[in-house]
């Protein structure tokens, strides 16, 4: 997404400067830092320095394929069942013979 369109996390009403390479969050000016020729905000900074890995988004692209899989398989179930439904319709309503014999 364009990096123009994108708002502070912290500041919602400034426009993001930068995105975290670490959380992937967008923040503004103020709410960044450069640490070895990265812009970094100042929870993964403080992460970094107390020796703790910050949490990638490595599981959350997991769960979007998952989200979608299951989204698929329910949009799929869906039309089959619609599928099976109009299949039980007798050919007589779909040919028009059906109002016919309703005339008579």
């Amino acid at each position: 997404m364009n990096l123009t369109l994108q708002r502070c996390l912290i500041h919602v009403d400034r426009e993001a400067v930068a995105r975290c390479p670490v959380c992937r969050n967008y923040f503004c000016r103020e709410c960044v830092t450069e640490h070895e020729q990265k812009f970094l905000c100042s929870s993964c900074l403080q992460s970094m320095a107390a020796g703790v890995k910050p949490a990638r988004r490595n599981a959350g692209r997991f769960m979007l394929v998952i989200r979608m899989t299951i989204g698929l398989a329910i949009a799929w179930l869906f039309f089959y069942v619609i599928g099976q439904l109009l299949m039980l319709i007798p050919p007589n309503v779909h040919d028009g013979s059906y109002l016919r014999n309703l005339g008579q």
